[in-house]
């Protein structure tokens, strides 16, 4: 384990670039729509939110999941197929960055294969990782970089996409429902299928009650708001 190769640079994620003649933008370019923002700025409901329903023990754990980990083989033994992942959120981290630096495809295809060696890379780097950052800037990262789907990478870009308002305004069930497009951007994407989306969001939102991250009547009148 400790011999496995952990290249993973958390440098920061590739940005837009925007043209302005004076003050008025003309065009924007990017390779990854994404804006940075810093920790501040990404508001407690939306942290909360990606903990219960991608790692909820992420603040516990010291960047590996073992727990998490076992019952996902034993699932995945039981069905014949992938179901659940086991990954942290570190070890998702460490998966985006692999995939967002690789500069050949076959470097993008190791970097989200579905085999051994991968999770073995991600776990080493993630327990190298959690050593060199606290779990706020894990989080912070993460939300900066990973994909929200319609074209949105990071979450003031999905704020903007999806909401079109700053991430630091996010409401409750707004980040219930980003937090919930992570896994699958496609299966649950709000404007071809928003009851998939809000069945994923309702989803989030009873994980976060669950965890004691927001009250009973808090959860049912975030399940109430419909989907815009």
């Amino acid at each position: 384990f400790d011999e496995q190769p952990c290249d993973v640079d958390p440098a920061t994620p590739a940005q837009r670039s925007v043209m302005y003649a004076g003050t008025t933008a003309l065009a924007t370019f990017y390779s990854q729509n994404r804006e940075i923002i810093p920790a501040a700025h990404i508001p407690p409901v939306m942290r909360q939110a990606i903990i219960a329903i991608e790692d909820r023990r992420f603040l516990e754990h010291h960047g590996v999941d073992t727990e998490a980990l076992m019952r996902a083989v034993v699932k995945n033994s039981q069905s014949g197929e992938v179901v659940q992942g086991g990954s942290t959120l570190t070890m998702q981290y460490v998966k985006n960055v692999r995939l967002y630096s690789a500069k050949t495809a076959a470097e993008q295809r190791e970097a989200v294969e579905v085999s051994p060696a991968r999770k073995l890379i991600e776990a080493r780097c993630a327990l190298e990782l959690e050593n060199k950052l606290t779990k706020d800037e894990i989080l912070s990262r993460y939300l900066n970089i990973t994909y929200f789907g319609s074209g949105a990478y990071g979450v003031q870009t999905a704020a903007k996409t999806y909401f079109r308002k700053n991430a630091r305004q996010l409401s409750l069930p707004e980040a219930a429902l980003l937090a919930g497009l992570v896994q699958s951007p496609v299966r649950f994407d709000p404007y071809r299928s928003p009851k998939a989306a809000k069945d994923r969001r309702d989803a989030v939102l009873n994980d976060m009650q669950s965890l004691g991250y927001i009250t009973a009547k808090q959860a049912a009148q975030a399940k109430a708001a419909p989907v815009r």
